[in-house]
């Protein structure tokens, strides 16, 4: 059996068709594939690799959409009425190929060198334009004159680009240019053979099987051996479009998941040998290249034919993945258009919602609403009632049963009643009708929140805006937004703005320079809590200042407290206010503490091995405090040949001091989990939170040089903590006393803390914050998850995972893991009781929640070094392919796992023994996805770090590519995440040894790219990449010496079963 070299183009074909068929909307994606073109061409012309790789992508694209529409062309027997509505307007196609035809005669200097381009794709979009538009039904003059004048504006357009770009032309632009000079002429004259006329399908029905104008008898009579040579083109165009609609067979009959044994496989290899054999025969003139005339056909029938000889005069493989990449940013904007559209007819929203709505409450009139799939049941009571399946389950003299096999009439027991007349029962039918109606409706029910406002956060283009190099001389306020008031500068880009290349702390003090005034260690301010005042009583900072040194690298501004109250946005994503410039270099450390700590110098002093001369030009002192070493090549454990020293040359050590950490912890915590440093990477910024129960530090690690950008005392016994771009929350208290959420805003130093204060009972166990830094989410024992805003203290809102089962959780499990998507669309929450996993999510506006039953995870319990649930984070879905969900653990036998969502499909990440990349295992310290979502990175035991990649495939691509620290339990001083970094992407671990009190940092270079969800390349290099197969049922014997056989395992799965993910709604405040 062979391997289809095309298998990944064949099963993107698959799904662009499923989106193009029979639209009626072709020309308004048309036109806005042009118009957002010349949007995106702003910003790349000044790059020319970048601007040759949008002028592909619009070539490809615009050649899908018009070969799709070459294949619904009705023939002269069918109504052409009917067809009209699927077709692109015949001015709409010919304007279009126009502008094309212009972009490259204007793009001269830029495209000068994407020979590619002009060879194949810009004359393929040609090829397939002018047959669409010579055999298009409905063309708006019927006058010939005025069809001969635009053809010969094509015409002109075309020798301009032969004019523009030197050299003999290759053989489809030749081809095209013989077309346009025909049509100029003539433009009836390229017409269909009598018989393709009549008899050629479309894709309003069924192209397979082969009809038998596509068959191999009719091809090999096409071309007489005897042939004039005035007919070449026409048998040429007739070749072609036979070629076309053999492999749009083969694509339709996997689009549609045909079973059927078509003897599709044989017959398509049958009808190539005949156009190939029949070429032969084709008088073409002298100046085009026979050789180049069969290379063109072998290459379109590769397509589903993967063993067809390859007589290409350059490799495929680049070509192949420039269409890829195309045809898949093509099928996520037709799938946004979709649901958009979708979305936009409000009057269909509303009744889709109200036919759902009415049979769930039908089923479940508590308004719980506990069955994924309501069911209702007729009873032969004297009044026929209709009950819900899940009101029969709950009923105790019911005794309904659970298995019954798809059946819909059952038998109940004797002497049973009607739950709502008393009478009695013996039958119960099922409405299938409604059963079928909640099938088909349920999956177009949106939410129509999430899908607005995710469309107008994320980027429907594939360039961002080019950074301008103003080339200024380095002063003290250059790169620092916080001194934009004082130089006269109006920065318009939030500091928390994806784009923004990392955060700066304002007033931070980076560890080269002396401190101007004396450090302390201090709390935020005043919390601004309505609901419960609080005053300060911590004494002047003034106070405190007396026997301090400047050696913990901290600034302290000493200026009075901003009594000003937080901004409240109304809206319903609230958003950061800008912050308010400040004057001057004042810190952002405000001047309150209650703490007082001995000064200590940050570093030890280190014996340090000789070092080579410095470069010329370049200081001879390095920072002592924040110098980066070189990562011994040697592993701590396990197989090294998979490191290369190439990899760990790259990979920099940077050791920070954490002594007045470290001391504060001892002087002031009892018991060793008090006196450890616990360590939180931000998963929107460059911070790392490194903090005790009495002192938090937020150190911003993207620069080269670490830098302590502020310091809290907590006041209280800090128990959870975390950060974001904008945003500190950290949670103080004691089992015996109540418990304290305060919310810190880090970029707008006027805004007081937010407080929310909660009894202790139950108890806090995670914490995460929304990267739209929209709000702070905590979970609590007895599976409770508390929802609190971040611009003001209102009452937070509380789920209770359990609350479908009893109303008051007291021994239900605590949230193990809370995680928000990359995005900040999905959150996950995690539970393990009695051995199981499972996991909540919540979309946005997050106001419901839904159990993924998919993700159940059996781990037995009583294991040796059972640590839990490590994370459990998701991946939302690119393209065509599935979201997914990771869940990671630190037991003896729970394997990393990465499972769809939608249908259940589960993969476990193991490492193969053969690559040397030493045991993953199960005991993993934390995952996290890659801002791409295409690579997933975890840390085991060991300390050894993994990439994996190819996530939607099998086997997935598992590599280790970095050590670090060992670990002998899951540690909380310990942390992993991806950051984008000044000057790379990057993945970071952080960790802190608080006995030397010691903070370490590495960084591990990464690419990725990450200018589009549908363009996004793999994280290392792929060594080999699994290959799909796909496969047509053939007539039982093979074609000597040509296996052709095609395999499907790429097409997108069959909706799911609606069981699958069980949805709870709030529909009682438990």
């Amino acid at each position: 059996m062979a391997t289809p070299t095309s298998s990944s183009l064949f099963s993107r074909l698959t799904t662009v068709f499923r989106f193009l068929s029979l639209r009626s909307d072709i020309d308004n994606i048309i036109l806005e594939l042009l118009g957002q073109f010349s949007l995106e061409k702003i910003y790349a012309e000044a790059d020319k690799e970048v601007y040759q790789d949008l002028v592909i992508t619009l070539l490809v694209q615009l050649n899908t959409i018009i070969n799709v529409q070459r294949l619904t062309l009705p023939s002269e027997n069918s109504q052409v009425g009917w067809y009209l509505g699927f077709l692109a307007s015949w001015e709409v196609t010919l304007r279009a190929v126009e502008f094309v035809m212009q972009i490259v005669v204007e793009g001269r200097e830029s495209l000068w060198e994407a020979r590619l381009l002009r060879e194949k794709y810009l004359a393929e979009v040609l090829l397939n334009a002018l047959r669409f538009l010579t055999l298009h039904p409905k063309i708006p003059s019927s006058r010939a004159k005025d069809r001969r004048d635009r053809f010969a504006r094509l015409h002109r357009q075309l020798e301009r680009i032969f004019d523009s770009y030197s050299g003999q032309g290759t053989f489809l632009l030749l081809v095209c240019k013989e077309i346009t000079d025909s049509l100029r002429s003539e433009p009836d004259g390229l017409a269909l053979p009598p018989r393709l006329r009549l008899e050629l399908p479309n894709l309003a029905s069924e192209l397979y099987p082969l009809p038998d104008c596509l068959s191999s008898q009719y091809v090999a009579s096409l071309v007489p051996p005897d042939g004039t040579p005035s007919d070449w083109l026409v048998q040429f165009l007739a070749l072609r479009d036979i070629s076309q609609f053999v492999v749009g067979a083969s694509v339709q009959y996997v689009m549609k998941r045909e079973t059927r044994d078509m003897r599709l496989q044989s017959s398509s290899a049958r009808t190539r040998n005949a156009v190939l054999h029949t070429l032969e025969n084709l008088r073409m003139p002298g100046h085009l290249s026979k050789f180049d005339l069969v290379a063109t056909f072998s290459e379109a029938f590769r397509i589903i034919l993967p063993n067809t000889l390859d007589l290409g005069r350059r490799s495929s493989a680049d070509s192949d993945e420039l269409e890829i990449d195309a045809i898949d940013l093509l099928c996520s904007k037709l799938s946004d258009r979709q649901l958009l559209s979708r979305v936009s007819d409000h009057e269909l929203n509303r009744s889709i919602s109200e036919v759902t709505r009415n049979i769930a409450l039908l089923d479940d009139p508590s308004g719980q609403f506990r069955s994924s799939r309501p069911r209702l049941w007729v009873l032969n009571c004297q009044k026929g009632h209709v009950v819900g399946e899940t009101q029969l389950k709950a009923a105790e003299n019911m005794n309904f049963p659970t298995d019954r096999g798809g059946t819909e009439l059952i038998t109940l027991p004797p002497q049973t009643e009607c739950i709502q007349c008393g009478g009695k029962v013996t039958l119960a039918r099922e409405l299938s009708v409604v059963r079928y109606a909640w099938d088909h409706l349920k999956p177009f029910e949106s939410n129509t929140d999430a899908i607005n406002v995710e469309r107008h956060l994320k980027s429907h283009f594939q360039l961002s805006s080019p950074r301008i190099d103003t080339s200024m001389p380095f002063h003290a306020g250059y790169g620092n937004v916080f001194s934009g008031e004082r130089l006269g500068i109006y920065h318009p880009e939030p500091l928390y703005s994806p784009s923004s290349s990392r955060s700066v702390f304002p007033g931070s003090i980076s560890f080269d320079q002396a401190s101007p005034v004396p450090p302390s260690v201090v709390s935020p301010q005043t919390p601004y809590s309505p609901k419960f005042p609080h005053k300060s009583e911590t004494p002047h900072i003034e106070n405190l200042l007396e026997g301090f040194t400047s050696s913990d690298g901290l600034c302290i501004d000493t200026r009075e407290k901003s009594d000003n109250p937080p901004r409240i946005s109304p809206d319903a994503v609230e958003t950061p206010n800008l912050p308010e410039y400040s004057r001057g270099n004042q810190s952002r450390l405000q001047s309150v503490s209650s703490v007082s700590l001995e000064p200590e110098s940050l570093t030890k002093s280190r014996t340090a091995p000789p070092v080579a001369p410095p470069e010329k030009g370049k200081s001879r002192w390095r920072s002592k405090l924040t110098a980066s070493r070189k990562e011994s090549t040697k592993p701590t454990s396990g197989d090294s040949s998979s490191l290369s020293s190439t990899s760990l040359e790259s990979q920099k050590l940077e050791e920070f001091s954490l002594a007045r950490l470290a001391s504060s912890s001892k002087s002031s915590s009892r018991g060793k989990s008090g006196k450890s440093i616990n360590v939180y990477l931000s998963q929107n910024s460059t911070y790392a939170l490194l903090w005790t129960q009495t002192v938090i530090n937020i150190w911003d690690i993207g620069s080269s040089t670490l830098i302590l950008g502020r310091a809290i005392a907590t006041e209280s016994n800090c128990v959870l903590a975390a950060v974001t771009k904008v945003h500190l929350a950290y949670i103080i208290g004691t089992r015996d006393q109540k418990l304290t959420l305060r919310i810190v805003n880090l970029i707008q130093a006027n805004i007081p803390a937010i407080e929310y204060r909660m009894p202790s009972s139950p108890w806090c166990t995670s914490i995460t914050i929304c990267p739209k830094e929209n709000q702070v989410v905590v979970g609590f024992d007895n599976s409770i998850v508390r929802f609190f805003k971040t611009t003001n203290s209102e009452e937070p809102r509380e789920d209770r995972l359990h609350n479908r089962f009893h109303k008051d959780c007291k021994s239900c499990p605590a949230i193990d893991t809370l995680s928000f998507s990359r995005n900040g669309f999905v959150l996950l929450a995690s539970t393990r009781m009695r051995g199981t996993i499972q996991v909540y999510s919540w979309r946005f506006p997050f106001v419901d929640f839904q159990e993924v039953a998919a993700c159940r995870y059996y781990i037995p319990l009583h294991e040796l070094e059972d640590n839990g649930t490590s994370s459990a984070i998701f991946r939302s879905g690119m393209g065509n392919e599935e979201s997914l969900i990771c869940i990671t653990t630190w037991t003896q036998s729970g394997t990393p796992l990465l499972i769809q969502p939608h249908d259940g499909h589960r993969t476990e990440i193991r490492t193969e023994p053969s690559t040397h990349q030493g045991k993953l295992g199960s005991r993993i310290q934390g995952a996290a996805f890659s801002p791409t979502g295409r690579e997933l990175a975890m840390v085991n035991d060991k300390g050894h770090v993994y990439i994996i990649s190819n996530l939607n495939s099998n086997p997935l691509e598992v590599k280790r590519i970095a050590t670090s620290k060992e670990l002998t339990t899951k540690s909380d001083w310990f942390a992993m995440e991806f950051m984008s970094l000044p000057d790379e992407e990057a993945i970071v671990l952080a960790w802190a040894d608080s006995a030397k009190g010691m903070g370490y940092v590495k960084k591990i270079p990464v690419k990725y790219s990450d200018v589009s969800d549908s363009l996004m390349g793999p994280l290392t290099p792929a060594a080999s990449r699994s290959v799909q197969r796909y496969e047509l049922p053939s007539e039982g014997r093979e074609i000597p010496k040509q296996p052709v056989e095609l395999t499907n395992n790429e097409v997108p799965a069959a909706p799911p079963p609606p069981d699958i993910v069980k949805s709870y709604s709030k529909g009682e405040d438990s």
